[in-house]
């Protein structure tokens, strides 16, 4: 499976690779790229950053690189690409975002830290050894992305992971 992940020159891009170990993994950003690529992932540029073109920017470089999944990171980003998934989703591409009209409860401004866990369609993904809370959390939730899951004196609270520009 080819995965495209933005943010690819922060440090928290990186540390969702070791989630997507067995699959093609393209690091995006935007303006100049290192020229380098692992057995693990390779570096890809999306160009010049344009705020109004977002959604299709990202849509193009799926389409030019056969990507199959895109999990967008940064802040400006997500609300743009959520509107979008429908068109995403014409073109075989899923994207790992909460549906639009539950974003705002998953957003936070707040530094983010701690337990991370990659959710598709409600199902665990990643980590392997997460706690009973984290997997029920996806499932009750039905959460589509990569969140932080942090404690709460209600229990577990999802918070979508991003990456500020």
């Amino acid at each position: 499976m080819r995965i495209l992940i933005t943010g690819g020159k922060s440090a928290s891009a990186l540390k969702l690779l070791k989630a997507f170990a067995s699959h093609h993994i393209l690091l995006a950003d935007y303006g100049d790229m290192p020229a380098f690529s692992s057995p693990a992932y390779q570096m890809h540029s999306l160009g010049i950053r344009n705020d109004d073109t977002t959604a299709h920017a990202l849509l193009n470089n799926c389409l030019d690189e056969e990507i199959e999944v895109l999990l967008p990171i940064h802040d400006f980003e997500i609300e743009a690409v959520a509107k979008s998934m429908v068109l995403f989703e014409e073109f075989g591409i899923r994207v790992l975002l909460p549906e639009p009209a539950d974003l705002p409860k998953y957003l936070s401004t707040a530094k983010q830290s701690g337990d991370w866990a990659l959710y598709q369609e409600g199902i665990l993904q990643f980590p392997e050894n997460a706690s009973e809370a984290q997997k029920e959390l996806g499932l009750k939730e039905k959460l589509n992305g990569v969140f932080y899951t942090l404690d709460s004196p209600e229990g577990l609270k999802p918070v979508l992971f991003t990456i500020n520009s």
